[in-house]
């Protein structure tokens, strides 16, 4: 079956999330400026959302794409099966479940909530900073490439690993089943308390700092 895309401008959006709480969108949804996915809401394909900040406190079913100005948060409600990405200056905030990965390959920063679950990676592409908080969850892998720091507060099933200018922290609450690695010019900070289960690396020009 093929799958339509719905073009939709901001005053139908208004619409149909004040009028319509409960129903279900069978096709992609495309918009242009802000947007929001009531709780109690299903869009049963992809959402990619142009030039605005996209909330989610319901569901959906496909993707969540966000592109140029503009950011991204899953509230605690909200539910993502696939992936999440934000390709421009904005943020990334995940306080709810997202079944794929998340990805921020812009200037913004990325961080998942006490609350977040991640089933698949979080990768930071650019220069913004990467935090998993305590009581957050990731199932795969923490990657940040570029300037920014990456902080790991809570626990991560994956690698974690930065390979960018900026530092690594292990915070004292960190969980981390597989390997942590700083492969570049940044520190790795290693806090009393943390737990890695693979091995700890400081594999570029930065120093490894236990505290």
């Amino acid at each position: 079956m093929l799958r339509r895309t719905t073009l939709v401008s901001g005053v139908t959006l208004g619409l149909l999330a004040v009028g319509l709480p409960t129903a279900a969108h069978a096709d992609d949804v495309t918009v242009s400026g802000n947007y929001t996915v009531p709780a109690g809401r299903t869009i049963e394909g992809d959402l990619t959302v142009r030039g605005g900040t996209v909330n989610v406190y319901g569901t959906v079913e496909g993707n969540v794409r966000q592109i140029g100005d503009g950011a991204v948060s899953v509230h605690r409600s909200g539910r993502v099966d696939g992936n999440v990405s934000e390709t421009g200056a904005g943020n990334v905030r995940i306080r709810g479940e997202i079944d794929g990965n998340v990805t921020e390959s812009g200037s913004g920063w990325l961080i998942v909530e006490p609350t977040g679950d991640v089933d698949g990676n979080v990768t930071e592409n650019d220069s913004g900073y990467v935090r998993i908080n305590r009581g957050a969850e990731v199932d795969g892998n923490v990657i940040e490439r570029g300037g920014g720091s990456l902080s790991i507060f809570g626990v991560v099933d994956g690698n974690v690993s930065e390979s960018g200018s900026g530092h690594l922290y292990l915070r004292s609450t960190a969980r981390i089943d597989g390997n942590a690695t700083e492969h570049s010019a940044g520190n790795l900070y290693v806090y009393r308390g943390a737990r890695v289960d693979g091995s700890i690396r400081e594999n570029g020009s930065g120093s490894r700092v236990n505290r």
